[in-house]
């Protein structure tokens, strides 16, 4: 007898928030039927973990969707492959964002979050997702990739769309489409000599010359870029700082001591969980605990879920300065663990960094979460930096 739930985790209640349907999911078992989407829920944080260890069992190559319209389209970007070759793109995807090419980007990065700062805690009010949130993903890290003037000018609302495509195909998915069918057909139209030499799109135009990877790779692996390094960080650090805005006595722990910074990164991401889950293909019978789930049948694995799961965090709804819980699934977990991972965490400690130095107090406002299939965390936030003395 498989568990079932009968809500419906796309619908507008679960949007606005999900983590009273997530309780339910997990409380209902390991894995959970979804009759009303067609799919098994994954919720409880040890099945997520096991399951993104299951590459091999649970893939990726026949889609990560909620729908099969995206999942049957020919996408050869790193996210939706399995084996030699998922992990031949990610080798070439992955080099400019390991730690090693991080490392001699940070002080560029500390320049720019000290300048934002100080520029952000002479005003009375500000939205801190366009004007904190976004500064570093869309000013260097848009540079970084190095797309021209019409792929710069498009990211953000390309990336949203795509997330929602990503989902099921409800209003917002089906609003999503023309959005998505541009992106496809914009990077179809990118060559070598249409992106900035030297930046991470133009490396993998270098690879493709190289036969590491082919072109159409090379052209839609450019997407792989454009969601880690854009919405997911700019959704997490807008949870940051609204976290340490309104938790009390927080924000004076981190000025305190700034080396809960790493932590309060990692908790920040547990927490808001900016993406809530992928799903994959069970491409043979997948027993978990004392269910199986079929061959041929989707599952949904929850991140946002494992991650406030009871379980394995004690008291998991409360932000927790010194939690540093550096085993959340935020970013993912096994072969498909985020590319975007060091770099999201070094903009984010960077700009707490700034912040414990320059600002002594965080104050928010009324905020307005985003609604997407698979995005989760403000669209606005209007915010305060009080100046700390000098």
């Amino acid at each position: 007898m498989r568990p079932i739930f009968q809500g419906d985790l796309y619908g507008a209640t679960a949007i606005s928030d999900p983590y009273p349907a997530y309780r339910r999911i997990r409380d209902a078992g390991p894995a959970v039927w979804s009759p009303r989407r067609g799919l098994w829920l994954l919720g409880r944080f040890e099945d997520v973990r096991a399951a993104l260890r299951a590459d091999d069992i649970l893939v990726s190559g026949r889609g990560v969707a909620a729908n099969d319209l995206v999942n049957s389209a020919e996408n050869p970007i790193t996210l939706t492959s399995d084996g030699e070759t998922h992990a031949r793109r990610r080798l070439t995807l992955i080099q400019p964002v390991m730690p090693g090419p991080l490392k001699a980007l940070r002080p560029r990065l500390e320049a720019e979050a000290e300048q934002l700062v100080a520029a952000l805690s002479g005003l009375e009010r500000f939205d801190a997702m366009s004007r904190f949130a976004a500064h570093l993903p869309v000013t260097v890290v848009a540079e970084l990739v190095g797309l021209n003037a019409a792929g710069r000018k498009n990211m953000l609302r390309w990336a949203a769309a795509t997330f929602d495509a990503l989902g099921v195909m409800n209003a917002r998915g089906i609003a999503a489409m023309p959005r998505v069918l541009d992106l496809g057909r914009y990077v179809r139209g990118l060559s070598r000599s249409s992106v900035t030499p030297g930046g991470w799109a133009d490396r993998l135009f270098e690879a493709a010359e190289r036969g590491d990877i082919s072109q159409a790779e090379a052209q839609a692996m450019v997407i792989d870029y454009v969601g880690p390094a854009l919405d997911t960080t700019i959704l997490a650090v807008g949870e940051m700082v609204w976290r340490l805005a309104t938790t009390p006595g927080a924000y004076d722990q981190v000025r305190a001591d700034p080396a809960l910074i790493p932590g309060v990164v990692n908790e920040s991401v547990r927490i808001g969980s900016p993406l809530r889950g992928f799903t994959r293909l069970a491409a043979e019978a997948y027993p978990v605990g004392e269910v199986t789930i079929p061959q041929g049948e989707r599952v949904l694995v929850l991140y946002a879920s494992a991650n406030r799961d009871e379980r394995h965090y004690a008291d998991p709804d409360r932000f927790d300065v010194t939690r540093n819980p550096r085993d959340h699934v935020g970013w993912g977990h096994g072969a498909h663990t985020c590319v975007g991972m060091h770099l999201a965490r070094l903009e984010m400690e960077i700009l707490l960094q700034a912040l414990v130095r320059q600002v002594e107090r965080i104050e928010t406002g009324p905020a307005k979460r985003i609604r997407n299939n698979v995005l989760q965390g403000f669209k606005t936030l209007p915010t305060r930096f009080v100046r700390a003395a000098a």
